[in-house]
This record gives C-alpha cells, sequence and structure tokens, in this order.
C-alpha cells in the first residue's frame, strides 16, 4: 500500500510538472464556475500567489469586466457535451487587457456526466498588438492614399486650365511674331507648356484609373478606325523621327466589334509613343490580326503587336517595367523623358478587360509588346453607337 501510496504521488507530481510546461493557462472548474485547480501559467496571469489561492474562485473574482462572457462560453461546452475553440480577452488586475485562444472541453466524472470544464488558454497577446498595428497602419496607409488621388482628382480643372492657357497663347503669339529671336522663344515656351501639359495628362488619367473614375464600356464600334485614330496621332512624332511607321491590318477582321474603345486606343496611343520615344532609327510596325472566333458565343479574341527596333528592354528592368513611377533612366539622365505610368496603364486597361499582355525584347534590337483582347461581335453592323 506503501508503494502504491509512493507511485500515485510521483504521477500527480510528474501530471503537475506537465501542466506547468503546458504553454499558457490550463485551469479546470465545477459547474458553478469555480476553479478547482490549474497550473502555475494560470496563478501568474491572475496575479496570485499560490494555486491554493485560485481553489473556490470565479472568474468574476478574477477578471470581473469579462466574467460574464467566459462563463456564457463554459456554460455551453457544459450543456453540449462539445469542444469549442474561441478566443477570449480578459482584463487582468494590472489593468492590461490579456487576449487568449482558447480551448474548452467538459470535465466529466467516472460515471461520463458532466460536471464542470476544462480549458487551455494561449496567450496571443504580442500577437494580437501587432496584427492590430498592422491593421491601422494599413488603414491609415490606405486613407493617405485616398486623399492623394481624390486630391488630384479634385484638382483636375484647376490644373489643366492654365497649362491650356499658357501653350495656346505662347502658339498664338509665335505664330504672329516676325522677330526670329522671339519667335523662337516663344516657340520654346509653347514646346514646354505643351510638354507640361502632356505630363499632366498623363498623371490625371492615372489618377483616374487608379480611382477606378473610368469604368469599362461595352458599346459597337469599328476598330479600324480605332486602330487609324491612334497611328495618326503618332505618326507625327514618327515622321519627325524619319522612322518607317506602318500598320498591318488583317482583312478578316470583322468592321463592327463591341467593347472598349477608349481603352483600346489608349492601350494602342501609350505602347507607340513608348516605341517612338525609345526607337531613334529603323522602323516601328503595329499589326492587328483576328487571332480566332468562335461563332456560337459571338466571340473573338484580336492580337495587336506593337514592334520597334529600338533599344530593347533589359533583363532586369522586364518584371518591373509596369510598376507605377517606374522607369528605363533615370530621369536626371535627361536622355528619355516620362513619368513611367504609360505601361502601367496599359497593364491596368488589359487586365480590366480580361486580356493578356507579353513582351519580347533584344537590348539594341527592339521590342515587341503582344496583346491578346477578347470581344464581342454584335448582331449586326448597323447598329453603331458613335456617342
Amino acid at each position: 500500500m506503501h508503494a502504491l501510496d509512493e507511485r500515485e504521488q510521483s504521477i500527480a507530481k510528474n501530471l503537475a510538472q506537465v501542466m506547468d510546461c503546458t504553454p499558457g493557462s490550463m485551469y479546470w472548474k465545477d459547474n458553478e464556475g469555480r476553479y478547482l485547480g490549474c497550473n502555475q501559467f494560470m496563478v501568474k496571469t491572475a496575479g496570485l500567489n499560490s494555486l491554493d489561492d485560485i481553489i473556490g474562485k470565479t472568474d468574476f473574482d478574477l477578471w470581473p469586466d469579462n466574467a460574464e462572457k467566459i462563463q456564457a462560453n463554459d456554460q455551453y461546452v457544459m450543456e453540449s457535451g462539445q469542444t469549442i475553440f474561441l478566443e477570449e480577452t480578459v482584463k487582468i488586475q494590472s489593468g492590461e487587457t490579456m487576449y487568449f485562444t482558447t480551448a474548452k472541453s467538459p470535465l466529466k466524472d467516472t460515471y461520463g456526466n458532466n460536471i464542470g470544464v476544462i480549458g487551455n488558454s494561449l496567450d496571443i497577446t504580442k500577437l494580437k498588438e501587432t496584427e492590430n498595428a498592422l491593421k491601422a497602419a494599413k488603414e491609415k496607409a490606405e486613407a493617405s492614399n485616398k486623399a492623394k488621388s481624390e486630391f488630384i482628382h479634385n484638382m483636375e480643372h484647376d490644373i489643366r486650365t492654365p497649362f491650356n492657357g499658357v501653350w495656346g497663347f505662347a502658339n498664338i503669339l509665335a505664330e504672329r511674331e516676325e522677330d526670329p529671336e522671339k519667335k523662337e522663344f516663344l516657340t520654346g515656351i509653347s514646346n514646354c507648356a505643351k510638354e507640361l501639359l502632356d505630363y499632366c495628362d498623363s498623371i490625371l488619367e492615372f489618377s483616374k484609373v487608379e480611382h477606378g473614375s473610368i469604368p469599362v464600356m461595352e458599346k459597337s464600334f469599328k476598330l479600324f478606325d480605332v486602330v487609324d485614330s491612334a497611328i495618326k496621332i503618332e505618326s507625327v512624332a514618327a515622321a519627325h523621327k524619319k522612322l518607317d511607321f506602318s500598320l498591318d491590318y488583317d482583312e478578316n477582321l470583322p468592321n463592327v466589334i463591341q467593347g472598349d474603345p477608349y481603352r483600346i486606343k489608349r492601350i494602342l496611343l501609350n505602347l507607340l509613343s513608348n516605341a517612338i520615344k525609345f526607337t531613334n532609327e529603323g522602323a516601328i510596325k503595329t499589326s492587328v490580326i483576328l487571332e480566332n472566333t468562335h461563332t456560337n458565343s459571338r466571340s473573338c479574341i484580336i492580337k495587336f503587336i506593337i514592334e520597334d527596333t529600338g533599344i530593347g528592354i533589359p533583363k532586369d528592368k522586364r518584371n518591373i517595367i509596369y510598376e507605377r513611377f517606374t522607369r528605363g533612366t533615370p530621369s536626371n539622365q535627361g536622355i528619355y523623358k516620362g513619368q513611367g505610368l504609360g505601361l502601367r496603364i496599359v497593364k491596368q486597361f488589359v487586365t480590366e478587360l480580361d486580356g493578356d499582355i507579353h513582351l519580347t525584347s533584344q537590348t539594341n534590337k527592339g521590342s515587341a509588346f503582344t496583346i491578346l483582347l477578347p470581344f464581342r461581335l454584335p448582331l449586326t453592323d448597323d447598329i453603331i453607337d458613335e456617342s
């Protein structure tokens, strides 16, 4: 009998050691919510001196601010007979609030009756504080970004109007001026104003895109007219650099398609403008090809390819060219001007149109952007929305 007592005492001692090594608070209560025992971590959390101090106490004695909710959880465990997992919050004697992830199970007697609750609560206070700090920082950053976008969006008229005025009046004065030197100065002012206006337009368009102010359209339009318009706009800049500027338009393309002509044109303008900017000699070719059609679903996929013989894009830049404000060369080198927004807008517009964009490039040999876009086919070519 003495040996059995020693063995039971040894088991009890080992069990106590196991509980004290268990991470977090381990405890058990009777069906009235009175504590029957716990580990040392629980004693420390409750601000008590020993295990004996917690016996007979309830959650209303230890953390009255949170006791009602804790006991409601205990009651559910005893009534349902199920183990539950949840987060619990307690305000300890020091006034500090602690957060726990808790597992609670029914405490049963030898006959299988529920006589209380046994629980294990892991301290996640530091994790919760970090989570809350990250959430607050995220909300602050989002609010700041939204405020910046709204500021630019709201200032659109005030920014563009004076630029347009300076550019327009400088042009008029330059045309009327007969003195060569003055005419040169006025032309310089006009060119600078136009450059600032172009910068302004790019930033404002990017702001609209980021702000979601340009809804995706679904309208009937003549694809050739949109492509031809973009080509004509950029042909002046290409001619100025004496570049071969060509269009290969697939004769099998449908006359009228349904989609977003604004985004198509902006995609082409940005890619053509970039191609001209980074090509000093050679050629720029635009190809528009009917990739395939699905008669049953009245849909088609059209491929747009913009090829140039320019400086190309280095391998280490290809993964970041679609990020905003990213440029191939720093602005302070003054070689190629721009804001680093064009390809970002292209990428976003292609994504919004459920398309794909691919790049092939060789340094000092040229680049080719290939875009695949899906379109709907209208029932008749006669129904064209020109608005």
